[in-house]
């Protein structure tokens, strides 16, 4: 899977005609590797040890051009706080975000396609996407 997002975040960067340069890749390949949902410092953190020499203003910058070409997908929080995760294709899923510590997981189950028909009727709203963000408390919050 990870392999399979590296090749196509590649062609994509090609495709729209960027160059395949060191901290975009060491960015790709440390989303591609990462489980979580880092914000730009945690990025920049992961990447200190085996890209010393990668600076705040390029992994900023790098993050919204990835963004921007939908190779990484934002998750803007309640708290205004963003955290990314790559996009993947068919890849639906949505968010639990604990209010203790922070946490993220996510869950795959969604009933939402069942009622899109009835908001587009009533609406005339055509739903292309959707997110969901659910907040509440980690189990390791509640027992704590």
């Amino acid at each position: 899977m990870n392999n399979k997002f590296l090749e196509q975040s590649k062609a994509i960067l090609r495709r729209r005609g960027y160059k395949l340069t060191g901290p975009r890749l060491a960015i790709l390949d440390y989303m591609a590797r990462e489980k979580g949902h880092p914000d730009v410092q945690g990025i920049y953190g992961g990447l200190r040890s085996s890209c010393p020499g990668i600076g705040m203003a390029t992994v900023y910058r790098t993050v919204d051009l990835l963004v921007y070409l939908g190779i990484l997908r934002a998750l803007v929080l309640k708290n205004s706080q963003i955290r990314y995760e790559p996009n993947r294709p068919g890849d639906h899923h949505h968010h639990l975000v604990c209010k203790g510590c922070g946490d993220i997981s996510e869950f795959g189950s969604c009933n939402f396609k069942s009622i899109a028909d009835e908001i587009e009727e009533v609406t005339r709203f055509e739903i292309e996407e959707h997110t969901l963000e659910v907040y509440g408390y980690c189990p390791d919050c509640l027992a704590g």
